[in-house]
């Protein structure tokens, strides 16, 4: 790289026509040397930032450094910009994601600041897996470029030890209006405890809430599900075999982990009553570790009106198949 001219600072030049006369030359001369020494060692970007005036091909990660661990869910995301990519040329997206499975977890996009981007995420992000991040940055004429990725961790799971593996509160739920409007088992608090489905149809069942097309409930464990031998959660559905989707979190709130796409959820249970059925998940499909919060969402996507007055699938109890001791 072709060296730029020193610029010396103005208050050294001017020190140096003051020296007196009746210095020695010799004297004289180390004088200005000294301040030469000075001067060119405070020279450097203009702007003090700490950051070269000529940025890189590509956008560089600065922080979270790859491998650190965390004791924030909101940390500050800060990209050295790309040469073309910088203030006022273009726009900086920042993406979290799961490590081992690409799983979006946030995604932000702002303008490029000056030699440096940083974002903090508006909401938490998910704890109890490892988390990789990096940017892509564009511009108005739709050139592009891209970053590495890094790693990182934030703090554990904030679990409660329990050997009661069942759901215990209902965290959120969601049903389309027009299926609340048809559908007569509405509780999301049914989907609570052990299973106890029964009852016959189709307006004298009892124990489960149905989601209707596309619906959800979000439970809280108070115990954490952890990623061990074989699967680590099951849902329990009543009536029929409807698919179901299952994400997980660390908060009530999310961000919410897809763990899998609409499972059949039609296994008969040994020893249980007919109208009970069940499917099982594995964390590590959605590569997490551990998880407090599970969604459970209707995975038949049929329309309402129509149907049934049990329309989408019937949740009827979540259980944690591997609990954190």
């Amino acid at each position: 790289m072709p060296l730029r001219p020193r610029r010396f600072p103005l208050r050294a030049i001017h020190l140096l026509p003051q020296l007196s006369p009746r210095l020695p030359l010799r004297s004289r001369s180390a004088v200005v040397a000294l301040i030469l020494a000075v001067a060119l060692g405070s020279c450097g970007d203009d702007n003090n930032s700490g950051v070269p005036d000529v940025l890189p091909p590509q956008p560089e990660l600065v922080e979270p450094a790859s491998g650190t661990t965390l004791d924030t869910d909101s940390p500050v995301f800060t990209v050295r910009n790309a040469n073309g990519f910088d203030s006022g040329e273009a726009d900086y997206t920042f993406w979290v994601t799961v490590a081992s499975t690409d799983r979006q977890v946030a995604t932000l996009t702002v303008p490029a600041g000056r030699s440096t981007t940083s974002v903090r995420f508006p909401e938490p992000l998910l704890r109890g897996a490892t988390l990789a991040w990096s940017v892509t940055a564009v511009t108005a004429s739709a050139a592009e470029t891209a970053s590495g990725s890094a790693t990182f961790r934030l703090p554990p799971v904030d679990c409660v030890q329990t050997d009661d593996p069942y759901a215990k509160q209902a965290a959120g739920f969601w049903v389309p209006a027009v299926c609340l409007a048809q559908n007569i088992y509405n509780d999301p608090d049914e989907a609570l405890g052990p299973p106890d489905a029964g009852g016959q149809g189709p307006d004298q069942f009892f124990g489960f809430v149905s989601l209707g097309n596309g619906g959800w409930v979000d439970v809280d464990m108070e115990g954490c599900a952890v990623d061990g031998p074989g699967d680590d959660v099951r849902v329990f559905q009543a009536v029929s075999g409807e698919p179901v989707t299952l994400l997980a979190s660390s908060t009530p709130t999310g961000p919410w982990v897809l763990v899998e796409y609409r499972q059949p959820c039609g296994n008969r249970v040994p020893g249980m009553g007919s109208q009970i059925r069940q499917c099982t998940f594995d964390l590590l499909d959605a590569g997490i570790e551990e998880a407090r919060y599970f969604r459970v969402q209707d995975g038949e996507l049929f329309p309402c009106p129509g149907g049934t007055v049990t329309e989408g699938a019937d949740i009827d109890a979540v259980e944690i198949l591997n609990l954190k001791p």
